[in-house]
């Protein structure tokens, strides 16, 4: 509707298309007009869900949504299944927004898992690349922490990780 309106629009016919949209949804500052580009516009909306999801589990909304589309899993870790709704299919969509920039805090390191989530805060992709060992697949952060929760397990780390991520580890 916006672009109809500041390009014109006839019925049957279509208006000159100026400047790209992309080019008017930049800031003023920037040399745009400052429109709104809906397509991010509406993934925040529903990262604001997802987010909703995660922190009030026990609202009605999100008991329906957990018993209808992931009974057996959380949130971040739901996929789109069989049947979805469309807002099942935006929110999907939305929680790999979220999780490609969110790292998880460690704490006792008891639920955060090695290889699979995001918890190392200096890295782009998020959780370790590292070749996982057979039999430690489900290898929690807890396991490479002392006994005090105050340091780390180096030997553990120097035969499990490779040297490049070693050095990150260390340094948290």
């Amino acid at each position: 509707m916006i672009s109809r309106f500041w390009w014109g629009h006839e019925e049957g016919k279509r208006g000159i298309s100026w400047v790209s949209w992309k080019r008017l949804c930049k800031s003023k500052s920037l040399g745009g007009m400052g429109f709104r580009d809906f397509n991010m516009f509406n993934m925040a909306l529903l990262g604001k869900q997802v987010w909703r999801l995660l922190t009030e589990p026990e609202c009605l909304w999100a008991r329906v949504m957990k018993a209808k589309y992931y009974p057996a899993e959380d949130i971040m870790s739901a996929c789109i299944g069989h049947n979805p709704s469309y807002t099942w299919r935006g929110i999907v969509e939305a929680t790999e927004v979220l999780r490609s920039g969110w790292r998880k805090r460690i704490g006792n390191g008891l639920t955060t898992r090695v290889w699979e989530d995001a918890w190392l805060p200096d890295t782009q992709s998020g959780p370790l690349i590292s070749p996982i060992i057979v039999g430690m697949e489900n290898l929690v952060v807890a396991d490479l922490m002392d006994e005090e929760g105050r340091g780390w397990k180096e030997e553990l780390l120097a035969s499990l990780l490779l040297s490049f991520k070693c050095d990150r580890v260390k340094n948290i």
